[in-house]
């Protein structure tokens, strides 16, 4: 009988299954035999190999006291003959048998584990003796940013209560203001005063805002980005409401028009000139900007910086020609302001500075899910103003991905989610 090398064999659990499981045939394992034990047919090979009970290939040795003898099982026996009239005989015994068993003390009868592990298991109604595998459902860890409108809600109303505050301050801060000539400055010393800039400013404040906010609509999380922008510009009118009350300048520019002090406060004045102030936005295009004091720090700084950060942040990297309209704009209007000595330029440079620390500071802890959590090493965690940023943000899990769609449920076709580029 010609005996051929022992080749290992990987053979297929289930049909279309990827899991597989090698064979390692006896060291004097006929070829022959072995494609039949791995192929099928016989009784000595299942379909899927022949297994022992200790779970492998069983190779026993029988010695016989009658020499010159020679004595084989069956087909799949070999025997040996030595040179001392002794019988070396060598059995390679097969067992059809399952794999994984039943039996097993560590494996159940669903297939999972004592210990809590998911094994396989032998299914013994089927006639062909098929080895069943559990293989669990893969875990995967997707960050959820959830819509939350109530707590942009939330966000809103902290904005407005701020900006409220914000024109009671500048309604106080009015019969403060000092009758002295204007401070010395040296952009505004520099140049001659132009009226007309300070309406080329505000347009152009009104045409970035409007740009940002239609931006925002088009995000897919516009929810999170509106709540981000109301706390932030919330929490910079509520530090503007402080600057402006604790040290009054004198007007920068002779020119404009201040109404009369009345030379007395009382909650009805005030309220009266808060009215008159949120009715034209805090502008003074709309003519009902009549109040002066309000310089430290720039409102228009404010917005125009504002604006440009959150199209820079929030649109894809390819939008560059987007990003550098809206920084042309910022830098327009406060070009403009200045022209027409709305500000003086520490207010401006200010308003840069506060609003684009409070901007990244808030990124910071937004985007970094260690910055979230307490810890000595946290000290962007003693901001003041952290534990309501952990109250709005604590559900949002990374950084905001940079995805657009149709807002609107109509039409059907434009609100197709289709994979959109991020960079």
């Amino acid at each position: 009988m010609r005996e051929g090398k022992s080749r290992p064999r990987y053979v297929s659990i289930l049909p279309g299954a990827d899991q597989t499981v090698k064979v390692e045939p006896a060291p004097h394992t006929p070829l022959w035999l072995y494609y039949k034990m791995v192929l099928g047919g016989g009784s000595e090979g299942g379909r899927y190999g022949s297994v022992g009970e200790s779970g492998g290939l069983v190779n026993e040795t029988q010695h016989c006291g009658s020499s010159n003898s020679r004595s084989g099982t069956s087909s799949s026996a070999s025997s040996v003959v030595d040179d001392s009239d002794h019988c070396h005989m060598t059995h390679d015994v097969y067992q059809r048998q399952p794999l994984l068993s039943n039996h097993d003390p560590y494996i159940n009868t669903n297939g999972v584990n004592k210990e809590g592990g998911s094994g396989g298991y032998y299914d013994s109604s089927s006639s062909n003796g098929i080895v069943k595998i559990a293989i669990p459902a893969p875990h995967r860890e997707e960050p959820r940013f959830p819509k939350e409108k109530f707590k942009t809600l939330l966000a809103f109303l902290f904005l407005c209560s701020n900006w409220i505050f914000t024109t009671a301050s500048l309604a106080l801060t009015h019969e403060k203001v000092p009758n002295y000539p204007p401070l010395p400055d040296v952009t505004l010393d520099a140049i001659t005063t132009q009226d007309w800039g300070l309406d080329v400013s505000e347009i152009i404040i009104i045409v970035s805002v409007y740009l940002c906010v239609m931006v925002i609509l088009f995000h897919k999380h516009r929810w999170i980005l509106f709540r981000r922008i109301f706390l932030m510009m919330g929490l910079l009118y509520f530090y503007r409401s402080i600057t402006m009350y604790v040290t009054v300048l004198p007007v920068a520019n002779p020119n404009y028009y201040c109404s009369p002090k009345a030379n007395y406060t009382s909650p009805v004045l005030v309220a009266k000139r808060v009215i008159q102030l949120l009715s034209g936005f805090g502008l003074s295009i709309n003519g009902q900007h009549t109040f002066c004091g309000d310089y430290i720090y720039s409102g228009h700084t404010v917005c125009l910086v504002l604006a440009y950060l959150v199209v820079r942040e929030y649109t894809p990297r390819r939008w560059w020609l987007l990003h550098w309209c809206f920084a042309l704009l910022a830098v327009t209007g406060v070009v403009m302001v200045l022209i027409a000595r709305g500000h003086y330029t520490v207010d401006c440079l200010i308003a840069y500075y506060i609003t684009t620390r409070i901007f990244y500071i808030y990124h910071q802890l937004a985007n970094n899910a260690n910055l979230k959590e307490s810890g000595p090493n946290n000290f962007l965690e003693r901001v003041w103003w952290y534990p309501l940023f952990w109250r709005f943000e604590r559900n949002v899990q990374g950084v905001v991905p940079r995805h657009y769609e149709w807002p609107l449920p109509w039409p059907r076709r434009w609100s197709s989610k289709n994979p959109q580029r991020t960079s």
